[in-house]
């Protein structure tokens, strides 16, 4: 091809990342200052210090400028922004806080006994010494307004206001400013002082001028008040207590980081605009995370299917006989059923197994039988501890027998006429919704089935509690299929395969299996949202986005064998796509 019939890669927009992939990759630490910048950025964190003593001179306002210019760089969660910076010049103010200070200076000197001494010898002069104060606020804005990232922590936008106080902080060090932080007030008079809105809160009043001291280390480590603790007692590795959570001894590999950091590159080097097949990347890069490469064109799929019955089926918690498990069952293994079409279609190995049917085991059904059903959760315990056990091993088996077959990927479901009551229960006792959020309507219930539903469940709860440990919660309230696909999940998990989860049974069996062991959460794609409403609870308890939303709520792995066409597509797309090099496309820095 010649130079006249190259295509030109558009220039970055300014205010883009102009890096590219293949740069990123040849220099990981291409962004980091030269060594002596370095020096400067960690000097001046070290060099911090909390100033008491100020001189009278006033600060420039270009120097002024720059200082509160950094504080308002400062990170916030959503881009949220909420601090509010008061810079007071007025004397009479300054006066005023200072009184305010030193009322509140004596109340709290109280309570250190035989410290008072030392503690009120710690001055508060440079509230009226230095010529500026600056009174750091915390806008909470208005509480019905949604901000991104603060829906489960709403107090980080205080630490956002913290940030932006560290930033002031530092750029002040850098200007050779002091600063000194007064608590010693009580939040209703800083806003009466200085007219501050209910909504907000005054975070801290800063002292701002230049120091009539120099400090070379914190002047309450001077005082002989503290010091600074050793790096080693404040640094933790993994998790604050080694004892904590109820992870087994099962052994699952990291998330392959390299290889998902390959693909993304690789991504970025094809003839696309970057990002623009949306969700397709994401997957691309969990995949190759867990198998260590993007998925194939045509991957071809493991596909367990765990049938088992359930006791509380006989209080009208389905529309149908317990005995239409095992017919669907066995009408699944003779590729009769919606698992057989889609499996044979795909040319994926279709593995049907009873866990736990009330029945014999169908013809061409693989006989696992851990117990003839579990028993019914409003009375008693699904399942006892042997039980559970052989179920876990049971899912694991399977799982490793598929994939010694050379499949790429582990697709899981389930058939049990009651499982969805089951998996409510499930649901509820691992997270503490009610029933209301985790009951839907199944197999079609009219609205007497659905509250028979949601009465077994609520007397499941009742009688075991919610917010239960994983195996507590599926020896309590679990099916038999449900806690063999847990271990399958997690067998697979161990293998570096991906398991690609059908509706809700299934993904309350991986939530179940991440609790008992949380790395196996990296190993799991989440094919569809059923219409069923505690699926979607259990997705966002997983973490999970689902490539489809059809409203499904058939179960046996179909939605797991329909997302796989789309999981190709996205393979395909990786493989086979040129890159800009490739395809002769020139790029424009």
């Amino acid at each position: 091809m010649s130079a006249d019939d190259h295509l030109v890669r558009p220039p970055t927009p300014e205010g883009f990342d102009s890096s590219r992939a293949a740069g990123r990759a040849g220099d990981p630490r291409g962004w980091r200052y030269r060594e002596a910048e370095r020096e400067i950025v960690h000097r001046v964190i070290a060099e911090r210090r909390d100033v008491r003593r100020f001189r009278p001179d006033d600060v420039p306002e270009d120097v002024l400028g720059r200082v509160l210019a950094a504080a308002h760089r400062a990170p916030s969660v959503g881009l949220m922004q909420p601090w509010r910076l008061i810079v007071i010049r007025s004397l009479e103010t300054r006066v005023e806080v200072r009184r305010l200070a030193q009322r509140e200076r004596l109340r709290q000197s109280q309570r250190f006994a035989e410290r008072a001494t030392q503690f009120l010898d710690q001055k508060i002069e440079g509230v009226v010494e230095a010529p500026l104060g600056i009174c750091v606020c915390c806008d909470h804005g208005r509480p019905d307004e949604e901000v991104l990232g603060r829906g489960t922590i709403p107090e980080t936008d205080v630490y956002s206001t913290a940030c932006a106080i560290e930033n002031l902080w530092l750029a002040a060090r850098a200007e050779g400013l002091g600063v000194g932080w007064v608590s010693f007030y009580r939040p209703e008079d800083m806003r009466a002082l200085l007219g501050i809105p209910a909504r907000v809160d005054p975070i801290a009043y800063l002292c701002l001028g230049w120091p009539d001291e120099r400090p070379v280390r914190p002047g309450l480590e001077a005082a002989g008040w503290s010091s600074r603790a050793p790096l080693e007692r404040v640094v933790m590795r993994e998790r604050w207590s080694s004892g904590a959570g109820e992870a087994g001894d099962l052994e699952v590999a990291a998330p392959d980081r390299e290889a998902a950091i390959a693909a993304r590159d690789r991504s970025d080097l094809l003839v696309k605009p970057a990002g623009s097949l949306g969700a397709l990347e994401s997957l691309l890069e969990r995949w190759a995370s867990i198998a260590g490469e993007v998925p194939p064109a045509e991957p071809r799929a493991g596909v367990l299917v765990c049938a088992a019955d359930h006791g509380h089926a006989s209080r009208g918690t389905s529309l149908f006989d317990p005995e239409v498990s095992a017919q669907v069952t066995a009408a699944a293994a003779r590729g009769e059923t919606a698992v057989g079409v889609l499996a044979r279609r795909g040319g994926h190995e279709l593995l049907v197994a009873d866990v736990g049917l009330a029945a014999e085991t169908p013809a061409g059904v693989r006989d696992a039988k851990v117990a003839p059903g579990s028993a019914d959760i409003s009375l008693g315990a699904a399942l006892t501890e042997a039980q559970l056990e052989a179920a876990l091993r049971a899912g694991a088996e399977l799982a490793a027998e598929l994939a010694g077959g050379g499949v790429d990927c582990l697709v899981l479901g389930e058939i049990g006429i009651g499982n969805t009551t089951t998996t409510a229960a499930l649901v509820s006792a691992l997270t503490g919704a009610p029933s209301s959020l985790t009951v839907g309507r199944g197999t079609g219930v009219d609205s007497e089935g659905l509250a028979r539903k949601r009465a077994v469940v609520d007397a499941a709860l009742e009688r075991h509690g919610s917010q239960l440990s994983a195996r507590g919660a599926l020896r309590a309230v679990g099916g038999l299929e449900l806690a063999a696909l847990a271990g399958a999940a997690a067998e697979a998990a161990r293998l570096n395969l991906p398991v690609v989860l059908d509706g809700y049974a299934v993904g309350a069996a991986a939530l179940a299996a991440t609790r008992i062991e949380p790395a196996v959460g990296n190993a799991l794609i989440a094919s569809h949202r059923s219409a069923e409403s505690g699926h979607e609870l259990t997705l966002r308890e997983l973490g999970l986005e689902p490539l489809l939303d059809l409203r499904m709520r058939l179960g046996e792995a179909t939605g797991g064998l329909i997302a796989l066409p789309i999981i190709a597509a996205a393979g395909a797309l990786h493989r086979e796509m040129g890159t800009f090099e490739e395809s002769a496309v020139q790029r424009v820095r």
